[in-house]
């Protein structure tokens, strides 16, 4: 039975899973991502989890085609060099891809983490038969990916699609980057982290508690639970993030023309709470004929969009182009 393993690197979890030819995840483990105090730490517990979990999960015992990984921040292709990831603690260029390939017997091929989510959604998602969409992961920060005319846009390095690191406000909140105004500091986990700062300093103790642990990944589900309760003035944070989301969303109008722009990422799960205004106000950001032509819609993949982009990109690294 062919398969592939996809693994999908977050800021605080890690996802693989056994991929088949068809696309169907047969096997899925999260586990969390350790303390890292060096790239080569990182390149050596991830190919521990990765050998754990296949001598799990491989069907029938056969070793896989090849593993597929996606990681935060710019990669260059094909090769797998990662530079400065804005949200991993270590910086420089980071020759992953050649420690892994030192590490795990099989092919490996990194890139992206949202450019391999693009590949799932392109492959067997909302961007399946759509040869022009943006995808957006809106989770710590936001990553994205761009097809054009059936292919993955990656530019001169292959690094494009740091959608996350377009400027909505050049005078705005610095980011992680080094730049300021970035939309990830307004839509994302961190930003949600910025604007409840900016509320001052009478918020309520669970908040405020987890605002200074850093336990940000939490933040929606509190604010969601308090909207829920009638405190009507915590929208006002989804509100902003919904306003620069939609920013963001006319001028990558505007640049691409897209059918679709495809909104995935644990932040997704609350788009009820954030998704028409951003399509209302990404309407007053572009043309008015480009977006009336583009659907603004939620991954129906979510979570397994990364397990399976990277596996295909696993497929057709070694020839094997299910």
């Amino acid at each position: 039975m062919e398969y592939a393993i996809g693994c999908d690197v977050g800021g605080t979890f890690v996802k693989m899973g056994v991929v088949l030819a068809d696309g169907a995840v047969t096997a899925r483990d999260m586990v969390p991502l350790p303390p890292l105090t060096s790239p080569g730490y990182l390149a050596s517990w991830l190919a521990g989890a990765l050998t754990a979990f296949q001598e799990k999960n491989a069907p029938d015992g056969t070793p896989p085609k090849g593993v597929g990984i996606g990681i935060p921040g710019p990669v260059r292709f094909p090769d797998g060099t990662l530079f400065d990831p804005p949200n991993l603690p270590f910086s420089g260029e980071i020759p992953l891809g050649k420690l892994l390939r030192g590490l795990l017997p099989v092919p490996v091929t990194i890139d992206n983490d949202a450019t391999v989510q693009t590949i799932g959604e392109a492959w067997v998602g909302q961007g399946k038969g759509v040869k022009n969409f943006i995808y957006l992961a809106l989770g710590t920060g936001i990553g994205g990916g761009i097809v054009t005319d059936g292919a993955i846009t990656r530019g001169a390095l292959g690094m494009a699609g740091e959608i996350g690191h377009l400027t909505i406000d050049w005078h705005g909140r610095p980011c992680r980057c080094g730049s300021r105004g970035c939309l990830e500091t307004y839509a994302s986990i961190n930003g949600i982290a910025n604007s409840l700062r900016e509320m001052g300093p009478s918020l309520p103790a669970d908040i405020r508690e987890s605002l200074e642990n850093g336990a940000w990944s939490g933040l929606p589900g509190l604010l969601k639970e308090r909207l829920d309760q009638g405190e009507t003035r915590w929208q006002k944070v989804w509100d902003i993030f919904a306003d620069a989301l939609g920013a963001g969303m006319g001028s990558l109008i505007n640049l691409f023309n897209p059918e679709k722009i495809i909104i995935s990422g644990g932040l997704s799960y609350h788009s009820p709470l954030f998704l028409s205004r951003a399509v209302e106000t990404s309407r007053r950001y572009c043309f008015r004929r480009p977006a009336a032509s583009c659907d603004i819609v939620t991954s129906r993949l979510k979570d397994n969009a990364g397990i399976i982009g990277a596996a295909r990109m696993a497929f057709l690294s070694t020839g094997n182009t299910p």
